[in-house]
């Protein structure tokens, strides 16, 4: 199928029929949270006209969570005929010494989730996925000149403390056009817990990032459905400006 001949409603169409096959389990490619905010970042790609995007998980550990995401890739590779290049970035060492409060030291160590093997997960990686190994907050340059051409199109943020995950967030805050309109983001250690809070860990972290981003923000989108699922608003993206406008109408609802 050439999904690049569809029209919005054909599209919205086909990513439904796709997201109930993975919520009723029919279809299993990874996580449900990985897989569905991936689709939503993929129609998106098609909506644009773009042929390539990368998605991106924050917190490796042991693989699980990457391995999932390369599933959800490769099938939409394959579906949809879009390049889809995933990443890891994990420093392997554990979580790093905490910092203060905001890290959560009622829950976390440091140390905790080191990676076991970084030559075992590299090599059960396909082609077309791709580990970087050091601190989360060095690596952001090294990640936008590996992918340069590509667009952002989904992040997965695992990196439990305040202080990682503040390290880590000016990945969303570069080019507008290293990234599609509107990025999926999953952020895991909110809500759950009891202790967790718009103060300490992930969340504190993005509702700084929102305060200091002009035309970035952040925002949990629970009508969606999806565990966790959020999404970074690029306001100064051409589509979103006005400057341009996407191949097909950017309405998009939940699949």
């Amino acid at each position: 199928m050439d999904w690049l001949s569809l029209d919005q409603p054909a599209l919205m169409k086909k990513f439904q029929e796709i997201g109930q096959r993975i919520r009723k389990g029919e279809l299993e490619i990874g996580r449900h949270h990985y897989a569905l905010s991936l689709a939503h970042g993929v129609m998106q790609a098609i909506m644009c006209g773009y042929h390539r995007i990368s998605a991106v998980e924050l917190g490796v550990a042991h693989g699980g969570g990457l391995f999932d995401l390369c599933k959800a890739a490769a099938f939409f590779r394959d579906e949809c005929q879009i390049d889809i290049q995933v990443w890891g970035i994990d420093n392997a060492a554990g979580l790093p010494p905490l910092t203060s409060y905001k890290d959560h030291p009622e829950i976390w160590h440091p140390e905790q989730f080191k990676m076991q093997s970084r030559d075992k997960i590299t090599e059960k990686l396909p082609a077309f996925a791709h580990l970087l190994i050091g601190d989360v907050g060095d690596l952001v340059q090294q990640f936008f000149h590996e992918t340069y051409g590509s667009r952002l199109g989904f992040v997965a943020i695992d990196l439990d403390y305040y202080s990682s995950t503040k390290r880590a967030l000016p990945l969303l805050a570069g080019d507008p056009n290293a990234y599609i309109p509107i990025v999926p983001v999953y952020v895991d250690d909110v809500n759950v817990l009891l202790s967790y809070n718009t103060w300490c860990g992930e969340a504190a972290a993005i509702a700084e990032f929102n305060q200091q981003q002009e035309f970035r923000k952040i925002e949990p989108k629970p009508n969606f459905r999806i565990h966790n699922f959020h999404v970074c608003h690029v306001f100064d993206h051409p589509i979103r400006s006005g400057a341009i406008k996407p191949r097909l109408p950017f309405e998009i609802r939940s699949i």
